[in-house]
């Protein structure tokens, strides 16, 4: 048998030593190497283990929000947890104006299937986006619109959505696996 490289290894961890509880979820964490490194998977199941990048030294916080940040769709939860509607009724038809730490912008429905954003900045144009399934509606609908239309939304919060998932992480619970 021949030298494996880290990349050819799969993650090999032996059984848990610790359960850790986040944001509604519990993962299995056990060691993954002989040099100290983790691994994670979701608790109660025979799912593959995913190795960390973070380590022990880097401490349980920062474990947990790499898992929430790998197992979550991390931006998606932080625009609906911190998303503001600044115009718009409820249920009315639009057009809306939102606010995100001062990004603000636009969302219309010009038709049944037709959608508009305006960026910072920018005036209003069509997203030309397949409808989701199921179809959304009001809120969901402009977040849906406004993530997949421009993926670079990701790169514009991807430090503060990091730093949402430590603060989530604070929150988390470990236990020795028993």
């Amino acid at each position: 048998m021949g030298s494996e490289t880290i990349e050819d290894q799969e993650t090999r961890a032996a059984a848990p030593f610790a359960r850790l509880e986040v944001a509604e979820s519990v993962f299995e964490i056990a060691e993954a190497d002989a040099e100290g490194g983790l691994a994670f998977r979701p608790a109660g199941c025979d799912a593959a283990w995913e190795r960390l990048d973070a380590g022990r030294e880097a401490g349980w916080r920062a474990i947990g929000a790499e898992i929430l940040e790998r197992t979550r769709d991390a931006l998606l939860d932080f625009v609906r947890m911190h998303l503001i509607r600044l115009e718009g009724a409820p249920e009315g038809d639009g057009p809306f104006e939102y606010d995100l730490f001062g990004f603000r912008w636009g969302y219309r429905d010009v038709s049944a299937a037709g959608i508009e954003l305006r960026l910072p900045g920018r005036d209003w144009a069509p997203a030309n986006l397949e409808e989701a399934e199921p179809p959304l509606a009001g809120r969901e609908r402009a977040i849906d619109a406004l993530l997949r239309a421009h993926p670079e939304v990701a790169l514009i919060f991807a430090e503060e959505v990091h730093a949402w998932a430590v603060r989530l992480a604070a929150g988390a619970r470990v236990r020795p696996a028993l």
